[in-house]
């Protein structure tokens, strides 16, 4: 499918733009739209742009609140719970990181559990965002039903995403962010919907065969990353999230991409920022980390490609489209011709 490529920040004017015309606030539109367009600078093009026309129906609906009422409550000295009022769920994780960052500042460690939120985007987003404060970021969050238990044929578990990051020597950046399922629900959409064939063992049928063996099975469920072991770190994202915040269970949540897009769907998150300082000198710290990942991309490789960090591939990929442009499909590009001739696009 052919794409055009579009500056930051003519997507970041348009963006803005349609999300201030719903209600938003000036600070709440500038933390989605900069939050959808680090994911797509990185690369990570399911969690970016891409999700901006579902975003403005969760808010066209009801779903999502244009102004919500964002309630704190306490219960230890290092943590906070948040409820979001059905605000955008990038609005809800951009505010958890700040206090989990100035909790991390206080006392060394800050926890911020988010009950009564909605799709968060990359759990990166905000990973970084407590990395480049200082602290070790962690991020996860549930989400609806779309991957089988290990031996399973019917979705059960979210893709319940985690991310860890934190900043080395001259900008430095390690910053790991994976679905617990083998592939993200996403980009297996995104295949279907442009004809591209599905790897072997991404996903099952109804039936339990391997989604990639027709173009045109239809896809029952996502298979956990590694298995077992797959199944068990998407348990641990919902102990953290949903459990802890009292909030639906992956199972019980309604899908992201589905209506109703009037009904709250109570998505659960969990931020957690350690503060190097506290336990370690901050320079040695960040100098034993760029030294371990120097360490790791110069193992040898088997195949003559070189070794990675997570990381790398999407900074990459940021220096590359913040000068060529992200590439945008044809119904992006259509949202985006509808705002900047004056109008506030459905999609």
């Amino acid at each position: 499918m052919s794409t055009e490529r579009y500056s930051a920040d003519r997507l970041y004017r348009g963006m803005t733009q349609a999300l201030l015309s719903r209600g938003l606030s000036e600070r709440h539109a500038a933390m989605v739209a900069d939050g959808l367009l680090e994911a797509s600078l990185r690369g990570v093009d399911t969690h970016g742009i891409r999700l901006f026309g579902t975003y403005l129906a969760e808010l066209d609906g009801g779903r999502a609140k244009a102004r919500p009422e964002l309630t704190w409550t306490s219960g230890a000295a290092a943590v906070r719970v948040l409820d979001a009022g059905g605000a955008l769920g990038v609005v809800a994780g951009r505010i958890a990181c700040d206090e989990a960052v100035a909790l991390a500042k206080e006392h060394g460690v800050g926890a911020v559990v988010v009950r009564n939120s909605n799709h968060f985007g990359p759990a990166s987003a905000y990973t970084l965002q407590m990395a480049r404060a200082g602290t070790i970021g962690f991020a996860c969050t549930n989400s609806d039903a779309l991957v089988a238990p290990f031996n399973g044929l019917d979705p059960f578990f979210g893709t319940n995403p985690l991310s860890l990051a934190a900043v080395g020597e001259r900008g430095d950046t390690f910053c790991a962010d994976l679905a617990t399922s083998q592939i993200s629900y996403s980009k297996v959409k995104h295949k279907k919907k442009v004809g591209e064939p599905l790897e072997p063992g991404w996903a099952v049928t109804p039936e339990g065969r391997d989604a990639a063996s027709s173009p045109d099975a239809e896809v029952g469920a996502l298979k956990p990353l590694g298995g077992y072991k797959g199944q068990c770190l998407g348990m641990m994202v919902q102990v953290l999230s949903a459990v802890l915040a009292g909030e639906p269970l992956d199972s019980e949540l309604s899908h992201l991409y589905a209506p109703p897009y009037d009904q709250p769907r109570r998505v659960a998150h969990f931020f957690f920022a350690l503060d190097v300082p506290a336990f370690a000198d901050p320079e040695a710290f960040r100098q034993r980390l760029s030294s371990l990942c120097d360490q790791v991309r110069s193992q040898p490789n088997a195949e003559g490609t070189p070794v990675i960090v997570p990381g790398d591939l999407e900074a990459a990929s940021t220096a590359e489209r913040r000068a060529a442009g992200i590439p945008m499909l044809p119904e992006e590009v259509a949202w985006l011709a509808e705002v900047e001739d004056g109008g506030a696009p459905t999609r």
